[in-house]
């Protein structure tokens, strides 16, 4: 949750889906929106075997529930340059997140959490390249890119459901791109400044072939009491092989990327501390039944995680927003020194219906020994995979 939501913020917000309505050129077919989307996550989690070393142990379990309503208005284009003619379609869309944590005894008012307000816009550029465009406070779910834990722990996409920024994405039939913006943090007392520009892409040459990169700049820097800037930046091309045309599984793949990260704190070290490594997954599916094995060699990738700014505020989660395994460190020995990394996620993933999917889990941490384990049940909800085909 990035901030409060008070009765001014939610009047203003009301007003933009009318704004729409007296904007919107004539001949546009206008229809009233809606979308709801919800999620429940037990996770718990078991990591005294570490000394709660890399994350402490603790239960999650919680409701999230993501109610959206609108405008959609749908456009017919002129031919363009690329002598296509089709149509695009406008979204401006007002919602919230519902979050209850069960257990925490919190009250109805403070379950409200931040309010998502975005205009988005589908627009076919030619006969092979669609191009989508989101602006405001949005659902994560909205970015289809795939990122390494390394880039974002499975428990930051739970409690920081939404991006606030720009996201641009453009799809041909074997390839897609996504450049965005998320403006994490305005400065202020208490606050730092805070955005990430991430980006990612991908193309499939063959059926059985992939290849692609992620990476983001994420940019950390004062606040009105605490002067400092850290520079972080991830980047991460990969390639991934899928057997599963050759032999009677859902998927057998192996994928293997590397990672190079860029920090500086420009005050406190000056200098820049360049962590790299390798990461093989390999991942085995049958009947929505899957076993996936992921191994990480190389520096810890967050060097900085138990350093302390100007005011004595510690780095940690602020800076790093991957899963703090990736904190690699071999027993005895210095922290630049590469180290193994492993992670086995053995997991069941039924479509019960349309719309409705459920994930029951087990994953197993090892850096060098066994380092704790976790036990997942997830149910997702989501109205507009029940709606698209109808909307269109």
């Amino acid at each position: 949750m990035r901030g409060p939501v008070t009765a001014a913020k939610a009047f203003a917000l009301t007003l933009v889906p009318a704004l729409l309505l007296l904007c919107t050129p004539a001949g546009a077919q206008l229809r009233f929106d809606y979308d709801l989307a919800s999620s429940m996550r037990f996770d718990n989690r078991e990591n005294a075997s570490s000394g709660d070393m890399f994350t402490p142990s603790m239960t999650i379990f919680a409701f999230r529930l993501s109610p959206e309503i609108g405008i959609r208005a749908v456009t017919g284009d002129a031919a363009n340059g690329y002598g296509f003619r089709g149509e695009a379609i406008h979204r401006v869309m007002l919602g919230a997140d519902v979050t209850a944590d069960f257990g925490s005894g919190r009250k109805a008012a403070d379950m409200l959490g931040e309010l998502t307000l975005y205009y988005s816009l589908q627009k076919q550029l030619s006969e092979k390249c669609s191009m989508e465009m989101t602006a405001g406070v949005f659902s994560r779910n909205k970015s289809r890119a795939g990122y390494s834990e390394a880039f974002l722990s499975d428990s930051l996409r739970f409690y920081d459901p939404n991006i606030e920024g720009l996201l641009l994405r453009f799809d041909r039939p074997r390839s897609s791109y996504e450049l965005g913006v998320d403006w994490l943090g305005q400065i202020g007392k208490g606050r730092r400044e805070r955005f990430m520009i991430f980006t990612a892409g991908s193309a499939e040459p063959w059926p059985w072939l992939r290849m692609g990169y992620s990476g983001y700049m994420y940019h950390y820097a004062n606040s009105l009491e605490v002067r400092g800037v850290v520079d972080n930046v991830l980047i991460s091309p990969w390639i991934e092989f899928d057997l599963a045309p050759f032999v009677p599984l859902d998927r057998l793949s192996f994928s293997f990327a590397y990672l190079q990260s860029f920090q500086r704190d420009r005050i406190n070290v000056g200098r820049y501390q360049c962590p790299q490594g390798g990461e093989f997954t390999f991942e085995l599916r049958k009947w929505n039944l899957s076993l996936r094995n992921t191994l990480y060699y190389g520096r810890d990738l967050m060097p900085l995680y138990d350093s302390f700014d100007a005011g004595g505020f510690k780095y940690g989660s602020g800076l790093y927003m991957g899963d703090p395994y990736y904190r690699v460190r071999p027993a005895g020995a210095a922290i630049d020194v590469p180290a193994l990394y492993e992670r086995i996620d053995i997991f069941w993933e039924p479509r019960i219906a349309p719309g409705l999917y459920m994930k029951i889990a087990a994953r197993f941490n090892f850096n060098g020994r066994y380092s704790g384990g976790s036990q997942i049940v997830a149910l997702r909800f989501d109205l507009q995979e029940l709606l698209s085909k109808k909307r269109r």
